[in-house]
């Protein structure tokens, strides 16, 4: 009976124990967030875009309009018309996606030109997720994702 319970509360263990993954492998862009007042930054290892695809994800999320004018500033979204200004910020599925690379991003510390990221916006949220991406398979594969989920979300 004990070597049961102990075997189930092992496995518990393992299933919900928070995965940290270590800072030195964390994104440039995350380190670079960590830190920021007013900006809550997390770093995911290898997200299950689909069966097939994972991909290093950076989450920046603004906690006020300043720190949201501070990610805008360093990740310029597109631009976009009054009216679908306002709708974006009415509506929390609307996600722009788009490809960038390590130069539209202002505070770079890498000079890979080689290096590109799929970056998704969602002004309602004033979150961006940042996909980490390393060839047109992963970036099809993200881009497939996000629509997925935008137009399934209720």
């Amino acid at each position: 009976m004990a070597l049961c319970l102990l075997i189930i509360i092992g496995t518990l263990a393992v299933k919900l124990w928070p995965r940290n993954v270590p800072y030195d492998q964390c994104s440039d862009i995350y380190k670079h967030y960590a830190s920021v007042e007013g900006i809550d930054a997390s770093f995911i290892k290898d997200f299950k875009v689909n069966d097939s695809v994972f991909v290093d994800v950076t989450l920046l999320e603004a906690k006020d309009s300043a720190s949201w004018a501070v990610l805008m500033h360093d990740f310029p979204g597109p631009d976009l018309s009054d009216e679908l200004q306002q709708i974006s910020i009415c509506r929390e599925n609307l996600v722009f996606t788009r490809l960038i690379s390590h130069d539209d991003y202002i505070p770079t510390t890498t000079s890979d030109p080689n290096r590109h990221y799929l970056l998704a916006i969602s002004p309602y949220l004033h979150m961006l997720t940042i996909f980490h991406i390393t060839n047109d398979d992963e970036s099809h594969a993200v881009y497939c994702h996000n629509f997925n989920k935008s137009i399934n979300s209720k």
